[in-house]
This record gives C-alpha cells, structure tokens and sequence, in this order.
C-alpha cells in the first residue's frame, strides 16, 4: 500500500490489497490536488487494514499465489536480519516502489515473465547506464531467487539473465594531479583524500566516511577498517607522519568520525570533489573512488607484494587484485620481459 506517480502522464494512483489478498489500483488526478486525495486514500485503507510481513517468512501454503510487493518485502526483512547493508537495501527498495511493483501489481510473481521485465527497465532507466541498469536487473535476481531458495516461487524468470561484465574504468588520476586537488579542495575534503590516500579505503560511506578515532591504535600505529561489503575488519600500517597528522586533526576533532564537517559527520562527498578538480584544473573526470585505485597502482609499481596489496585492499582474493589492477601496470610487462635471458645467435 503506497501512493504512486506515473512517470508517462503524471497521474497518481494507489496499490492496495482487499481482504482476499487480491492486489487493485486505484486512479486520482494530476498535480497537488491529485496527489492530496491519493493520500487520503491510502490512510483510509491503511486504518482498516495494516498488513504484517513476518521477518523469516514460511512458505505459502499450497495453492496461494504470491504477489511481488510481498516478496520483496518478505526478502527485505530477511536480509535485514542478517545484517546486509542497509543502503543497498534501501536502493533495492526504492527501485521496486518507484517503478517495477506497480507496474507488475496485480499479477501473482508467476506469472511474470523475462521479457517484460527486461523491457520495463530498459524503458524507466534509459537514460540511466547500462551498468546500473545492470545492477538493478541483478538486484531483481537476487530477489527472485530468493522466492525460489524458500519454495516461495517456483521460477526465477530471470535465471537465465547474465549481468554483462562492466569496463574496467579508465583511471588516469596521478599523484601530482591529485596533490592539485588536494590544495584546490574545501578543508574536509583535503582531509579525506589524505585519509584515502593513507590507508587505500572504499572511500564512500561505507569505509572511509565511517572510520571513527576510536578505530585508531595510537600505540601500534594501525587503524582498524571494517567493510560492510565484505563483513570482514583488516588492519592498516600507517606511517609515523600519518600518525603525526592524526594526532593534529584529533586534537581539533568535534565528533567521534575521523571525517567531518563543522562538528558531524560527513554523508557524501562528492560535489566537494567535483569542484576541486574544476578549481585545480583537472579536464578528465575524477571521482574520489580514484584515489584508492591510485593507492593499488602506485604500490604495484614501487614494487610492493600483490599479496599485500591485495589484504590492504580487503580484496577476498589476490587474484581479485590482479585482475583489477594490474592490466594498469603496462612498464610492469615491459620490465618483466626485459629480464628474459637471450638466446646465443647461431654463427654462421
């Protein structure tokens, strides 16, 4: 139950579902007075009836027909409970609000079938990339097949859908160009592209903008990073200078986050980014993503152990770490090659 825009004539409905389980629609007008009396009539229905979706839902009983609004919701709570990132979560559900649900509402998951899903998709996110266009199709997957995993559903009409492998991005960012930034940027940025630069984090909200002091060993001189992509913890060596400059930003802190801006913390960081590079001078795009890139890169080059980039990363793999990183590394072939002995010429 929610009130729902039409992206193709602006016009507000409702999706509800009666006493008998059986999904409906219902139509309202355009504009403020449209979208008012949708409202109305989703608190009217939702003061007879609040549907409960159990956290570890049972199978349906035989014969009952399952719908997509429940399934998601029954996949959402699951994956809750299990402690899945709830940013993902919240993207996955925004998704199938905003489009997929309503357009799909009063068919039960059975009958739904590959090819309008795929078009769909193809249709509201056209003007999106075919990478997230991808990663939406693939969040759709997972939700299918959970429905199949728990007897749900009995098919996954997506099951024979491959995500295409995406391009690996071009990084051009050097060092010098990122010490350009890193003077042109606003103070917080400046310091969290040094914090990235220092310890080679995913530099969104997941790691670097959630690191707190507490997550620096003073005494070892390590800073302890846990990633909820991986739901695994790995300790960072830092330097004595990096120290140094922890223990200067520390003294002048006004929250527990190593990342902040006046006194809270920082939710995204971006547009900060996107005006440094204008500022310095930078044509070709950067995203602060780049920097741990450069981190692995750089590495790499002075000769460090993949082994150890490849932990310092939280990459599940080494050979994850190859396969990201070093197709960047093209002096690395030409060094390795030069070490190849030659073969005596034959005299003749």
């Amino acid at each position: 139950m929610s009130v729902h825009k039409r992206s193709n004539n602006g016009t507000y409905y409702v999706a509800y579902r009666d006493g008998n389980g059986r999904q409906h629609t219902r139509s309202f007008g355009k504009g403020r007075d449209g979208k008012r009396e949708a409202e109305k009539f989703d608190e009217q229905v939702k003061a007879h009836k609040v549907i409960e979706v159990p956290l570890e839902p049972a199978p349906p009983t035989s014969g009952k027909k399952i719908f997509l609004d429940e399934l998601s919701q029954m996949y959402i709570n699951a994956k809750k409970a299990e402690g899945k990132s709830i940013r993902r979560l919240k993207e996955l559900a925004v998704i199938l609000e905003r489009h997929i649900i309503p357009a799909f509402a009063q068919r039960p998951v059975e009958q739904i079938r590959f090819d309008e899903i795929i078009s769909l998709v193809g249709k509201v996110y056209a003007k999106r990339s075919p990478v997230t266009r991808g990663r939406y199709l693939a969040y759709l997957k997972t939700v299918f097949q959970f429905g199949v995993d728990n007897e749900l559903i009995e098919k996954n009409p997506l099951r024979r859908w491959k995500k295409p492998k995406e391009r690996p991005r071009d990084t051009r960012l050097t060092v010098t160009d990122l010490n350009k930034i890193k003077a042109a940027a606003e103070p917080h940025l400046a310091w969290a592209i040094e914090v990235a630069w220092n310890l080679g984090v995913r530099t969104g909200p997941s790691e670097l903008l959630a690191l707190k002091w507490s997550d620096v060993d003073w005494e070892n001189q390590t800073v302890t990073v846990y990633a909820t992509k991986t739901k695994t913890r790995r300790i960072i060596p830092i330097s004595d200078e990096f120290l140094a400059r922890l223990r200067e930003v520390k003294e002048a802190a006004q929250s527990p986050f190593i990342v902040e801006y006046q006194g809270r913390p920082v939710k995204q960081i971006s547009r900060a980014m996107r005006t440094a590079c204008r500022r310095a001078g930078i044509t070709y795009p950067v995203v602060l993503y780049d920097v741990r890139h450069l981190f692995a890169t750089t590495l790499l080059r002075e000769g460090g152990d993949l082994s150890a980039v490849s932990n310092l990363m939280g990459h599940s793999s080494i050979q994850m770490t190859a396969n990201n990183y070093y197709h960047l590394l093209g002096d690395e072939k030409r060094r390795t090659i030069a070490k190849l002995p030659r073969l005596e010429q034959d005299a003749r």
